[in-house]
């Protein structure tokens, strides 16, 4: 019974929350460990936003790649904490970006570079 009504628990929590949660960005979903959003980009531009967002936020050693499928982008807190982004082709102007901070999720910060990237890939 007790295992009947935690299966029951998580479904009700997938069922309020979908596939990802909103996040407190508009336009950017979270699952609390990573945070991610589509921008209008392709992942080239997409990749150079992110570098430029991380470079921005005064993030150290930040590097950034990408080919026309997906990109990369990463940088380090001052305490050591990576944050990595990650972008995916979706169409051929859209990109799906995902960000996570360390090992465990910053949902805020997560959310908030993420709103950055898109608002700096886009143009808006």
């Amino acid at each position: 019974m007790r295992h009947a009504l935690s299966g029951i628990v998580v479904l009700v929590g997938f069922a309020i929350c979908g596939v990802g949660c909103a996040s407190s960005q508009e336009g950017v979903k979270s699952n609390y460990m990573t945070q991610w959003t589509q921008v209008s980009a392709n992942t080239q531009a997409a990749t150079d936003a992110a570098k430029s967002v991380l470079e921005s936020e005064g993030l150290k050693e930040v590097s950034a790649s990408s080919t026309a499928v997906d990109g990369t982008a990463h940088g380090k807190m001052a305490d050591g904490t990576k944050i990595k982004v990650s972008i995916k082709k979706s169409g051929d102007s859209k990109s799906d970006v995902s960000v996570t901070v360390g090992s465990t999720g910053d949902p805020k910060l997560g959310a908030e570079l993420a709103k950055k990237i898109k608002t700096k890939a886009e143009g808006t």
